[in-house]
């Protein structure tokens, strides 16, 4: 899988997820709310007292076990690797806010923790070793068979449907980070200065009287 081509086409399902609003479909508003402040889940100042006590408890216990872990940051880092412009995900930290997603809403936690089963199976089966432990190489061809799969493929359906929740994840988690607004180059709202008419508009009403 050419990973400029993967990483393009994440861009675009960034841009269309923040564009249409369903970067957070999963969460109502007050989910939402949770998500968007994960991306500090240090800070204290201005949340309520339900805010602080609800992040203490999601932070006083691990979903995830070590091999999970490094299984997930293998996964995310395929789907987003590093480039010249920007970092890899687990370089802005999406392990830990999957991590956070499936432990505020645990209706996740068992598609994530069986996907990640299915993945260290599938590999074994087909180059003798978990995930982590076959190759580089064998690691792409696994991923690009769930992602790209083909049209006979019901074999690999429980991965065909964890990557679709994994690429989504990665995504959500990738682009509510610094480093994934700037590579969208989302800017917002921002002041700027009135110039005047532009002179060619000027020009085409005959108003060049009024070029300064």
């Amino acid at each position: 899988m050419n990973k400029m081509k993967r990483r393009d086409a994440l861009k675009a399902i960034g841009v269309s997820m923040v564009a249409s609003g369903f970067l957070f479909h999963r969460c109502g508003n007050e989910k939402t709310d949770r998500v968007i402040s994960r991306i500090n889940l240090e800070l204290k100042e201005g949340r309520e007292l339900w805010e602080r006590e609800r992040l203490e408890e999601l932070n006083s216990f691990t979903f995830f076990d070590q091999h999970e872990k490094e299984t997930l940051t293998e996964l995310v880092d395929l789907v987003i690797p590093a480039d010249e412009d920007s970092p890899a995900a687990s370089g802005v930290g999406v392990p830990d806010f999957i991590e956070f997603i499936v432990k505020d809403q645990p209706e996740l936690q068992q598609p994530m923790r069986d996907g990640l089963k299915w993945i260290d199976d599938y590999s074994q089966q087909q180059f003798r070793g978990a995930f982590t432990g076959i190759t580089a190489d064998q690691r792409t061809q696994v991923l690009d068979r769930i992602a790209y799969p083909e049209p006979e493929s019901s074999e690999l359906q429980s991965g065909i449907a964890f990557f679709a929740l994994l690429r989504e994840l990665t995504a959500s988690g990738y682009f509510t980070t610094k480093a994934g607004i700037e590579y969208l180059g989302y800017v917002g709202n921002r002041p700027n200065v009135w110039e005047g008419v532009p002179t060619d508009v000027l020009r085409q009403y005959h108003l060049t009287h009024l070029i300064t």
